[in-house]
């Protein structure tokens, strides 16, 4: 069956639509209800993949959950023997790209689990060329990513229509349309023909809870047949703990891989704080396809996104405010990191116009989250650029006015190379923040020893050890009276501490043995996309509090993240 194009749903959806944000965007209210349906199968992660030769392509937490086969153990490995029973024939073709049409197909499978039980699951398969495997997994990846942001959500229904109506298209057994892909694939290329080529199939299973359906299955089925006796030299239980010890050896290892990556990932973030950071020269090369043109276009149509740190307070033992991070939205909805584009966002004279973006979308953030009853304190990295922006601090009184927050919540932050190399500007912005009410941070404190000579006449609020210090602290006796000398200056000028890089709970014990007062890193949070990490502070027992009035901006310093 070949399902209805885009007039016929525009005219059947003469009605009323559901809500503005859909009616917004310009799809008619039957298709947006099939692409929410897709999206929804996406964020619960009921899905695999398998190759063209019948092998498991990807296999996520969620697959695991439900046929028990973790990743290290099925990826790789022939589908129909691990998971699917007696269903080769049936789904070869489509894995192969042999069937025509219908493309796709929707089917019950009898599948097996680790443990040897039976489960009936429903699937719908749907065949993947090699011109559909980039998109799609753009797809996948910007779903995981703004996972809990329902507006980007109902956005993704239209940046990525295409792949979800080839989706549809399947699923309904209707003609496939081209392969999505169509950079790089120019006709009389010698790679045209490969974008038809068969690379598999998508494969979404229904969500329902193993153990009913298992439930349902016994019922049905008769008691599997005991083992064949093989001997008195035979231990079945052996073999099994055997099995299950090396299942856990894995297990150990892919953990140990991801907390590799997340620590790749904070060193990044953190050699990217501020556009004059350590990182400057991985920031000025950047992605070359970055112009000057996509960054206009972010800040015009909000093609820019923050995710956020936690920071813990080590004396309450809460989450105590968030530090900022800053992306990008690509055209294929794909995130990109500062790195990409900083460097030519600073030779364009880009960045002040993206220090006043992250401002003015941080100091809403607080006033919308103080609408709910949520007390939320922010930190800004600002570029070195920022110390001589006339518009930036009149553009925080600004914001401030019209949403009427507190502005002790916002805090703003250097690094000490931007304030080594400019202290008097430095200075000069530190003194106008605390004039307004807001904090002021030094980020990667303790580089330099030098900085310390500064420090009498800078109004700082907290200082930011830096994480070279705090990822040897449980080895190194050096690093850990590096850092008590650093909390004893902080205490002399009347500023708290935050050590990032806290990446195990023995060094936020040796963090708060040294005075240390707040933590940041991949063992008190990673860097999520900040609806998600927001949406969890009243589960923490956050203090609900109330909006507060509009008013004037207040002078003086408060006292922060308490």
């Amino acid at each position: 069956m070949t399902p209805p194009d885009d007039a016929t749903l525009d005219s059947t959806a003469a009605s009323e639509p559901a809500n503005l944000a859909d009616a917004a965007i310009g799809l008619a209210p039957e298709l947006m209800s099939r692409y929410e349906g897709v999206i929804e199968h996406f964020l619960c992660g009921d899905y695999f993949s398998i190759d063209e030769e019948g092998k498991v392509a990807a296999w996520n937490a969620h697959a695991e959950a439900r046929f028990g086969w973790s990743s290290l153990e099925v990826v790789g490995e022939d589908f129909f023997e691990y998971v699917a029973l007696g269903v080769r024939d049936e789904l070869m073709p489509i894995l192969r790209g042999e069937c025509g049409d219908p493309a796709g197909r929707e089917l019950t499978l009898d599948t097996k689990r680790r443990n040897g039980t039976q489960v009936r699951t429903e699937v719908a398969v749907i065949p993947i060329r090699v011109g559909d495997g980039y998109p799609l997994n753009k797809v996948l990846q910007d779903i995981v990513t703004h996972r809990g942001n329902p507006i980007e959500i109902t956005r993704m229904k239209k940046r990525h229509a295409n792949v979800l109506r080839l989706i549809v298209t399947a699923i309904d057994g209707g003609e496939m349309p081209n392969p999505l892909d169509d950079d790089g694939w120019k006709p009389g290329g010698n790679r045209v023909e490969e974008r038809w080529q068969s690379a598999g199939a998508l494969v979404v299973f229904d969500g329902s809870q193993v153990e009913a359906v298992a439930q349902v299955e016994a019922a049905e089925e008769p008691a599997p047949a005991p083992p064949p006796d093989l001997g008195p030299s035979y231990r079945g239980d052996a073999l099994e703990q055997l099995r299950d010890e090396n299942h856990e050896l894995k297990r150990r290892l892919r953990e140990a891989e991801r907390e590799a990556e997340d620590l790749r990932e904070e060193l990044d973030e953190a050699r990217t704080r501020g556009t004059g950071q350590r990182g400057r020269r991985a920031s000025d090369a950047g992605d070359p396809s970055i112009t000057p043109e996509h960054i206009k276009h972010a800040l015009r149509q909000d093609g820019f996104t923050l995710h956020c740190q936690p920071v813990l307070d080590l004396r309450e033992g809460h989450i105590a405010q968030h530090e900022l991070l800053l992306r990008m939205i690509g055209s294929d909805g794909d995130l990109v990191l500062p790195q990409a584009f900083l460097g030519t966002a600073r030779r364009a004279g880009l960045t002040m116009a993206i220090d006043q973006w992250v401002v003015r979308r941080a100091i809403r953030t607080i006033g919308e989250q103080a609408q709910v009853g949520r007390d939320v304190c922010l930190e800004v990295n600002l570029s070195s650029e920022a110390l001589h922006d006339a518009a930036l601090v009149p553009t925080i009184e600004r914001e401030l006015a019209t949403t009427g927050i507190d502005p002790g919540k916002l805090v703003l932050e250097v690094t000490e190379d931007i304030a080594i190399a400019d202290p008097e500007g430095a200075r000069s912005l530190a003194k106008h923040l605390r004039a307004v009410g807001c904090g002021f941070a030094l980020d990667d404190f303790g580089t330099s020893f030098g900085s310390f000579r500064f420090l009498k006449d800078m109004p700082v609020d907290y200082l930011k050890i830096d994480g070279d210090l705090i990822v040897s602290l449980s080895e190194s006796r050096t690093a850990q009276l590096v850092v008590k000398a650093l909390v004893d200056v902080a205490r002399g000028t009347g500023a708290d501490t935050i050590a990032v890089f806290a990446s195990d709970e023995r060094t936020l014990d040796l963090l708060r043995e040294l005075g240390v007062g707040f933590a940041q890193g991949h063992r008190v949070g990673r860097p999520r996309p900040i609806a998600e990490a927001l949406s969890e502070l009243e589960a923490q027992g956050l203090r609900p509090v109330e909006a507060p009035a509009p008013q004037a901006v207040a002078g003086g310093t408060r006292n922060r993240a308490k």
